[in-house]
């Protein structure tokens, strides 16, 4: 596993977790502008390998661009990463790949004891606020899908904006270990590759962590409600005349 400075503490909770799983290889920023220009950059000068995924992990970054080009706040004490991992194959369900890694991301913080829910498409929430966002993309050549990246911040032990909440705040300590949560994530991301194939577990884990409070932009809460995650991975929404999909952009 190839390390660089700061990086080398999450290695250790990534072997304690990991196992035998592929090698990571691991960057380490103090601050930059953006881990996603990050990880374009690098994969530009170098094609990613079978069996060597790679992550960009920021202290700091301070243009980071979330859903719809909003602003991305990252500051100190948060955890901020790109990564990609290979794929190298035509069977992979990308229209799924954003519930595949949100229900890990549930996994990962109920297996703390920390109820959280999903917000589809890319957003893990405690109660009504934002714990966790995330951007996956998926990178093809022809027909097949050579990797696929992920943007994610997590808010731990960072000042947030109202609509947000920091890890330290739902588990009301300060003492917490970053780097260990950082491995916590790239574990998450490498599950829900591996467990992407698995279409009804997908389909149905999401409906099961589904946060039904918040509709999307533009729908009223008095008219519309959520009803569920169909088949194919859209959200569908009702009233009392009609049934709408909304597809992921």
């Amino acid at each position: 596993m190839k390390v660089i400075g700061s990086a080398s503490k999450t290695v250790f909770y990534l072997k304690k977790i990991q196992g035998q799983y592929p090698t990571w290889r691991l960057l380490y920023k103090i601050k930059c502008k953006s881990t996603e220009n990050e990880l374009t950059n690098l994969l530009g000068y170098s094609q990613i390998k079978k069996n060597q995924p790679v992550a960009v992990i920021a202290r700091e970054q301070f243009s980071g661009v979330g859903q719809n080009s909003k602003t991305w706040v990252s500051p100190k004490g948060g955890i901020w990463l790109s990564a990609a991992y290979p794929i190298f194959s035509k069977e992979f369900a990308c229209q799924i790949f954003n519930l595949s890694l949100g229900i890990k991301l549930c996994e990962m913080l109920r297996q703390e004891n920390i109820n959280v829910c999903l917000k589809w498409p890319n957003d893990i929430f405690f109660g009504s606020k934002k714990l966790i966002g995330f951007l996956p993309k998926v990178i093809t050549r022809g027909k097949e899908i050579i990797y696929v990246r992920v943007g994610i911040g997590m808010n731990v032990l960072n000042y947030t904006p109202s609509e947000g909440v920091s890890l330290s705040k739902v588990l009301q300590t300060k003492n917490i270990n970053q780097h260990y949560w950082t491995a916590k994530v790239l574990k998450a991301f490498y599950d829900a590759i591996e467990c992407n194939k698995k279409k009804e577990y997908v389909i149905k884990s999401a409906n099961k962590f589904l946060c039904k409070s918040f509709l999307p932009s533009g729908y009223c809460p008095h008219t519309w409600k959520i009803k569920d995650i169909d088949f194919n991975g859209n959200l569908r929404i009702e009233n009392e005349t009609q049934l709408k999909v909304i597809r992921r952009l």
